[in-house]
């Protein structure tokens, strides 16, 4: 299918696919790690790697690196990347990604075949790479059956290196008792962190090369830092809210996506700013991740807090978002004063709305809906997640239901309703 913006922007291809694609492979910092880690185990000529992380972290575009980049006369390589599958089916697809295929349906056959298959050519010199991706599918008897494959060895070595690419939960497997042969097998155990601020702008200016672009095209700072916060640093996250940017700013007939337009796409997707996924940083011991824990949620509640109040326009605009002039097609309100000011009574106040002392308020639902109008019926913009920080203008009570709403700060100086009901004040009282 076509993709509409792509002449508009004067790229060649679609810079911010799903699909993983070893010609757009940007080299972080812990892909470069995880990379020199599957080197050394393959010089190593071990039986088990695992290299595991959160979804979307890039593991299946590594897994493709790593293999393209071995030499073919001295490597064999079989990709498997569906793995849910019983034993004989198993070995018939290694065998075929080997190039070996077997027609028999025998699984004495099929394992007879396999087996003669590496010995023959280890013998010839050449080592035999197997990689499993989405390897915390695989079945407790499928993983047994894998490490049973290791044992076909010569007196000196291994001749089957297994590498698996996993999500986290994979390590609660490895735990379990009757796997405890397979976990003391693995050699090479490599956790693969999310993308830092600096490397995410670094991607995202990468992957609009690779798909040619030399035009206007351009995300700001504030842009960047807002995509860093909603995606946490995972490519495939990154990629989807770029994509919704660039979809966005087509559709305006503008060339830069800033704060105001990734704000947007935020809200309209409901992700929430900086959540946090349980089972992250793994490898740290429980008393260092108290300590990352704490601090992560200091800065996310600074960041909350800002990003969702009124002074975030004032503190996080950055230079080259001052004095330009915006382009045509997006509409752009005019910097107010930092603080809203609080309206003044007026003789004849609006039915049901109460002008309130400015204060702030948590979200203490797992999360807050925002609609357009402090009413059930009212359009919903957006989910603000538990443990936000909102600045309170106003409030009134829904006539027909009776229920409490208060307009609050939203992104970039926008506003919204939420229900009294979900948050509260700071001295607990809602």
């Amino acid at each position: 299918m076509e993709i509409p913006y792509l002449e508009y922007f004067g790229l060649s291809e679609k810079p911010f696919g799903m699909s993983p694609d070893p010609e757009f492979y940007f080299e972080s910092k812990e892909h470069k790690k995880a990379f020199d880690y599957l080197t050394f185990f393959v010089g190593q000529q071990e039986g088990f790697a695992l290299i595991y992380g959160d979804v979307g972290s890039g593991k299946t575009t590594i897994s493709r690196i790593f293999l393209n980049s071995l030499d073919t006369k001295k490597y064999n390589t079989a990709l498997i990347l569906n793995p849910v599958t019983d034993e004989a089916e198993f070995m018939r697809e290694v065998l075929k990604e080997f190039g070996a295929a077997c027609e028999t349906k025998s699984r004495k056959d099929l394992y007879d075949t396999l087996r003669l298959f590496l010995l023959s050519e280890f013998q010839k010199g050449k080592e035999n790479i197997l990689v499993i991706d989405e390897a915390q599918l695989l079945s407790y008897e499928m993983l047994e059956f894998i490490r049973l494959l290791s044992n076909i060895e010569t007196d000196k070595q291994k001749i089957l290196h297994t590498i698996f690419f996993a999500q986290q939960e994979f390590l609660d497997k490895l735990k379990e008792g009757r796997l405890r042969h397979l976990a003391q097998r693995i050699t090479v155990n490599f956790s693969i962190e999310p993308l830092s601020h600096s490397e995410v702008k670094s991607y995202i200016n990468y992957r609009l090369f690779k798909a040619g672009s030399r035009g206007p095209l351009e995300f700001r700072d504030r842009a960047v830092r807002l995509i860093h916060i909603a995606s946490r640093g995972y490519p495939r996250l990154i990629n989807y809210l770029c994509d919704r940017c660039l979809i966005a700013l087509y559709a305006q007939g503008a060339h830069v996506v800033d704060g105001h337009v990734v704000s947007r796409v935020i809200m309209e997707e409901n992700i929430p700013l900086s959540s946090v996924k349980k089972g992250a940083g793994a490898r740290k011991s429980p008393a260092a991740s108290r300590i990352v824990a704490l601090g992560a949620a200091f800065c996310g509640i600074v960041l909350l807090l800002l990003f969702y109040s009124p002074l975030h326009s004032r503190f996080f605009a950055p230079q080259e978002d001052r004095g330009q002039k915006a382009q045509p097609a997006v509409a752009v309100k005019e910097a107010g004063p930092a603080v809203p000011a609080i309206p003044e009574k007026a003789d004849t106040p609006p039915t049901g709305v109460i002008p309130i002392p400015l204060r702030t308020v948590t979200v203490v639902a797992d999360a807050a809906n925002v609609r357009l109008d402090g009413a059930l019926k009212a359009q919903k913009i957006g989910t603000i997640p538990k443990g936000t920080a909102l600045t309170v203008f106003e409030e009134k009570v829904d006539a027909g239901n009776k229920v409490k709403w208060y307009r609050v700060g939203l992104p970039e100086g926008r506003e919204g309703w939420v229900a009294a009901a979900v948050v509260k004040t700071r001295n607990n009282n809602r």
